[in-house]
């Protein structure tokens, strides 16, 4: 894209303009959105929490997760602040300091670029935002959200860690919100058994997954 303001080339995700320095808005928003998403996604933690927690000591979580709250307040406004400190590390033209959450933020999108795990996030916030709004979800949607979530469940050449942390969002979405049952799981589970070497999903049973998943959210919208 362009600047506005020297006319020189802008990578459409820069923060500033390289050759004269303006304020690039359209990457500044670009930013913003994906900071919120990130905090919108923050909201599946209690929910991941119990899913791993055994009954017994709920009473203690809900606790824990009151402290969060409390924690989690303090915590975006020291992000807002980094957000802040970034774009006056961008007027000096330096980087921010590695292991700073102002470097933590800046690689975010590399991660998301980079992984498989990028593909399964994009998929998963369009679904939630439209979950969120209490809108109809398109079958597009679904079909990704299932199609990416199988893929970073059985990806082996991801991240083992970045792995772990997918599965229990995939978890949390199929188990937590859309409240799939036993043989539903199983569903999302079967892999085609005419690949050997590489797990690629069932097509005719993700169909099946997807047909009930519709039908749940159709009688979802009823009921709102």
């Amino acid at each position: 894209m362009k600047c506005v303001n020297c006319g020189g080339e802008v990578e459409s995700q820069a923060i500033r303009c390289p050759y004269c320095s303006s304020r690039n808005e359209a990457g500044i928003s670009f930013h913003k959105e994906v900071y919120a998403k990130i905090q919108r996604n923050r909201l599946l933690a209690p929910l991941l929490l119990r899913q791993q927690t055994p009954e017994l000591v709920q009473r203690l979580l809900t606790r824990i997760i009151l402290a969060m709250g409390i924690l989690g307040i303090i915590f975006i406004g020291i992000s807002l602040g980094m957000i802040l400190l970034m774009e006056e590390l961008a007027d000096s033209g330096r980087m921010p300091v590695r292991g700073s959450y102002a470097a933590e933020y800046a690689e975010i999108m590399d991660v998301y670029d980079n992984a498989p795990y990028g593909r399964w996030k994009m998929y998963l916030n369009e679904f939630m935002d439209a979950w969120d709004s209490g809108k109809a979800i398109q079958t597009y949607h679904i079909e990704q959200v299932i199609y990416y979530g199988f893929n970073v469940y059985y990806d082996t050449d991801m991240d083992a860690q970045l792995q772990e942390q997918a599965k229990r969002e995939v978890d949390a979405l199929l188990e937590g919100i859309l409240q799939l049952n036993e043989e539903e799981l199983v569903l999302f589970h079967k892999a085609d058994e005419q690949y050997t070497y590489l797990r690629v999903p069932d097509s005719q049973a993700q169909q099946q997954l997807i047909s009930l998943i519709e039908a749940k959210l159709a009688t979802r919208l009823e009921e709102e």
